[in-house]
């Protein structure tokens, strides 16, 4: 079976235009592009016969995933600092592409480098709606719930012998004395609701029973859970915090203000 004239030229067309792409490839790999690498790129388009709107895609869409890998490297690495968003601009501006970020990417980033921030700079305040102290700063508030551990009975085992005489249908005479046997276990209960507060002093909670705080010295550990926080007090209850959204950035201001 032989090719038609049409084909032909599709398959050399193909073929060019694989070959430029490699060699984009080489030129771009480490996200610099010399103006020499450049020229000799424009001069392989020519000679491969190769349209500037075709060259143009290949290239763009090359340099762009140039420019996506690194970005991925950083959201792999969860942390996003200036530096590395400097690098970025660097590298699309160098490559001659226009910096795209989809909605999903973006945000990434963005809780990312609030990531870096709390880890590295100052952490951000935030309005208060309530009365601090003049020396303090207000990190966070959320609603949560405050829970506590108590000791509670869960059943009663019947702790006599297991045989039994049937008297009529459906009643039954037990042998010998019914002995009962208490079981208790601690649980997570609910001891109130409100808006909870996270200062560089202390954690402030403000619920429909009552207020609570507790000192950032006084806590020893934290444990984040996707619904809420395990807060480990050197004395007295430790709670548990819950709420789901931003626990992530509430241990992180938490657990960076416990060791400073």
């Amino acid at each position: 079976m032989f090719l038609d004239e049409n084909e032909i030229e599709e398959q050399i067309e193909s073929e060019a235009n694989k070959l430029y792409e490699q060699h984009i490839k080489t030129a771009i790999k480490v996200g610099i592009i010399q103006k020499t690498e450049m020229d000799n790129l424009n001069k392989l388009k020519v000679d491969l016969l190769i349209s500037d709107d075709v060259a143009k895609d290949i290239y763009e869409r090359n340099a762009n995933e140039i420019v996506k890998k690194y970005i991925d490297e950083f959201i792999n690495n969860e942390r996003y600092s200036p530096e590395d968003e400097n690098q970025i601009q660097k590298i699309a501006s160098n490559l001659g592409v226009n910096l795209s970020i989809n909605a999903e990417t973006a945000y990434s980033l963005k809780k990312y480098r609030l990531y870096w921030q709390l880890e590295n700079a100052e952490i951000p305040e935030i309005q208060s709606d309530i009365t601090i102290q003049k020396s303090e700063k207000l990190y966070f508030s959320t609603f949560i719930k405050w829970l506590e551990q108590r000791r509670v009975t869960k059943r009663y085992n019947y702790g006599g012998p297991t045989a039994r005489i049937k008297l009529a249908k459906g009643v039954y005479y037990r042998l010998g004395s019914l002995g009962v046997q208490r079981t208790t276990e601690d649980v997570w209960q609910t001891i109130d609701t409100g808006q909870m507060y996270l200062s560089n002093k202390r954690l402030i909670f403000m619920g429909t029973k009552g207020s609570k705080t507790i000192q950032i010295n006084k806590i020893f550990d934290i444990k984040p859970y996707r619904n809420g926080v395990d807060i480990q007090k050197d004395s007295g209850k430790s709670p548990f915090l819950e709420f789901e959204d931003n626990v992530d950035i509430f241990s992180m201001i938490l657990y960076r203000l416990m060791h400073e």
